[in-house]
Parts: C-alpha cells; sequence; structure tokens
C-alpha cells in the first residue's frame, strides 16, 4: 500500500502568517522523500524539507495563512506529476574568504564570517525590508561611511559572553579570549530553509581551550521582504567545570544595529510589556525585546524572541541607545541590585545546555510588524496532527 496521510494545522487563537511549522512522520525516509505535501483545499503542492530521525522523518514547510480558530489540512502522498520544487534559501560555502552566505530568492540575507582573522565568529550583515542593512558594517569594513565606531567588538550579530570564569569573551580588551572555528557539522539549502551548524571552541586569551557550543542558524524562504532567522546555542562543557558570572558585559544572542537605526538617531526600544527606551527597556525581563527605526526612509525594525523553554526565561536584556540589544540572563546584579542575588550560572563538566532564539527582521515598529503575533508562533506554535501509520 503506498504512503499516504492527512496533516491537521490548527491555528488555535491566533492567526498565522509565514509561520514554519513540522510533523513528525514513523516512514522510512528513503519512501518519504518521494512524496509530496498537497494543499487539500487548492489541490496545490507545497514546497517542504525532510530531515531523517531515528524511527522517522521531520517534515517542514511553511503555512502562508491560517485565521484565527480555523484549520488547514493537508495530504502527504505520492503525486502523479513531480512538480517543479521552488528556489528558496541557498547556502554559499565561500571557503577562500572564510565565510558561509545565505541568499533567498538571490537576495543575500546574510553571511557567517568564521576566519582566524576575527576574535570571535559573527554575522553580518543582516538584511531587511527592501535589503536594507540593518546591523552595523563598522569594524568589519574599517571604510563605512556614516557610522558609529564604539565598541569594536560589537559586530553586527554574535554570541559572547564577558566573565568564562575569568575569562573574557565579550570585548577585545587587553587579555580578551577568543572563540575559535571548529568544523561545520550541517551545511544544507532547500525550499522552506537554509541551515548552518558549527562547533566552536571558546578559549582563554592564550587560546587553551574552555569548552565549546553548537551554534546553528536557519533562514526561512517566508514570502515577502521581512525575514525570519532562527538561531540556537548550545553549550557543551566538554573540558572541565565553568561558571559563568554575574555580569551585564554579554548575550548569548546579541545585535549590534546599524547607525540610523541606534536610540540616539531616533531609533525606538519596545519590549513585550511595552516598556520603550533604553530607560524603561535596559535590564528588564521580557519574552523579546525590538528595535526599529528609520533606514534609507524605510522605518523597520529587529525583534529578537526569547524562547519558554530556555533557562531563565524571560531573559533581561541589555539594551542601549547606541544600538546594542542582547539577550542576557545572567547579569541579575547588575540589572535588578534590589533581589540581593547573583546570576552566576555554573556548569558542570560534562554540561550542556540550550538557549533558542528567534529573529524577526520587519517593517515598521514592534506593532506595525506585528512582532507579538510572531512570538506566538516561536513560543505556542499551531497544533499540528496526522493520521499517519
Amino acid at each position: 500500500m503506498p504512503l499516504r496521510c492527512t496533516i491537521r494545522v490548527e491555528a488555535g487563537p491566533h492567526e498565522r502568517r509565514d509561520c514554519p511549522v513540522s510533523a513528525f512522520i514513523p516512514w522510512p525516509y528513503k519512501e518519504a522523500s518521494s512524496l509530496r505535501l498537497v494543499d487539500k483545499a487548492s489541490g496545490e503542492a507545497v514546497p517542504h524539507q525532510l530531515q531523517y530521525r531515528r524511527g522517522g522523518i521531520q517534515i517542514f514547510w511553511i503555512i502562508s495563512r491560517i485565521p484565527a480558530e480555523d484549520t488547514q489540512v493537508f495530504d502527504l502522498r505520492a503525486l502523479e506529476s513531480q512538480p517543479t520544487t521552488p528556489q528558496g534559501v541557498t547556502v554559499h560555502e565561500r571557503p577562500e574568504s572564510s565565510t558561509i552566505a545565505f541568499t533567498l530568492r538571490n537576495k543575500l540575507v546574510t553571511a557567517y564570517h568564521y576566519g582566524s582573522q576575527w576574535v570571535r565568529p559573527f554575522w553580518h550583515p543582516l538584511a531587511g525590508p527592501s535589503d536594507r542593512e540593518m546591523t552595523r558594517s563598522w569594524p568589519i569594513n574599517p571604510d563605512a561611511e556614516n557610522e558609529s565606531t564604539d565598541q569594536p567588538h560589537q559586530k553586527s550579530l554574535w554570541v559572547g559572553y564577558g566573565e568564562c570564569g575569568k575569562v573574557d569573551n565579550w570585548t577585545e580588551l587587553e587579555g580578551h579570549g577568543y572563540q575559535r572555528h571548529i568544523a561545520f557539522s550541517h551545511l544544507s539549502s532547500g525550499p522552506v530553509f537554509g541551515r548552518m551548524t558549527a562547533r566552536t571552541a571558546w578559549c582563554t586569551a592564550e587560546e587553551r581551550v574552555q569548552f565549546e557550543d553548537v551554534r546553528d542558524m536557519r533562514v526561512y524562504a517566508i514570502r515577502g521582504t521581512d525575514r525570519l532567522v532562527d538561531v540556537s546555542v548550545t553549550l557543551r562543557m566538554n573540558r572541565k567545570d565553568v561558571t559563568f558570572r554575574d555580569t551585564k558585559e554579554g548575550g548569548l544572542l546579541s545585535v549590534r544595529m546599524a547607525t540610523p537605526l541606534e536610540g540616539r538617531h531616533g531609533g525606538k526600544i519596545e519590549n513585550a510589556y511595552g516598556a520603550t527606551g533604553q530607560a524603561e527597556a535596559w535590564g528588564q525581563r521580557a519574552p523579546w525585546c525590538d528595535y526599529s527605526g528609520e533606514i534609507d526612509g524605510v522605518r523597520a525594525g529587529i525583534a529578537v524572541m526569547d524562547h519558554p523553554n530556555n533557562p531563565r526565561y524571560p531573559t533581561h536584556w541589555h539594551v542601549r541607545d547606541y544600538g546594542l540589544m542582547a539577550a542576557n540572563c545572567f547579569g541579575w546584579r547588575f540589572f535588578q541590585p534590589d533581589r540581593r542575588e547573583r546570576g552566576d550560572m555554573r556548569f558542570k563538566k560534562g554540561a550542556v545546555k540550550t538557549w533558542r532564539y528567534r529573529l524577526w527582521i520587519h517593517r515598521g515598529d514592534a506593532r506595525r510588524g506585528r512582532v507579538r503575533d510572531k512570538f506566538c508562533d516561536f513560543a505556542m506554535p499551531p497544533r499540528v496532527t496526522h493520521n499517519a501509520a
């Protein structure tokens, strides 16, 4: 009997637009790879990707739109004619420049820079509506015009922390630590998302390895010029015990906004609870934080979302008028000194901890950009069920 099943996606109380979803199907990958996902109402094939998992496959696709309280039904089945797979996100290896580039419909979304000339790897640029570069180019491009030139360690989008034991892996001041690229364990293009997974060593000033992380990025092939990106960071304490000590100087995921978007140049900081501006939002805990402003005549912003399963959710936000937005769940005594508690987190040798974040790069401010709705997609996704045996 040929493989076939019906998949139901229930929106729940939220409208879903350009929303990634997935389902686990207990089928052999070899047979399932020849199937197609079909919208039952329209009969049209839906772009999807498959990932092998023990005991079956994980299928990924993007919901274009489901109204609140509505249900969309799909058939996963063989088709008499195979449709052409649309172009999605392409991941380009560029070893000559030590970069990995992500393009969507032939437009650059971001590139991962992992060369040893840098103190730490980072992603730059981060493109948004109408292909505007939403993050700062300096000092990556030292000749960039009209860019702020403070805080040279704040390179576009990056991972770092200031007190890993006694090691500063945040700044580039004298005695700072390093992050060194080890290897890529996954690079793939696809009609739903492009993906990169990299191993990185966190090192002392003498470049002795303290521990490693695994960082994973997925860039989704959504419609229009907004951009949707998932990043996860998994710390692996494979050498010894390490304590992340309480300091504001860090962010497991951090963004440095393009200069025109900075708060001191008219940019707007907002968090999920309505705090606005540095004075209200700095150091506060919130499920998400958004930074928006006007760039080249277009109002646009970046929201960073903290997943509810992350340790110490919701995170504190180290967010500044000079353009920094960093998710820091460790800096308690700096952010809330009245608590009289330290935010130190000790990782025993062998410990593995994962943080997941979503970036929504959007038109308008947080309200116009529907950041709240996008957070619901991330934290409270649609319910997906199927009848596959």
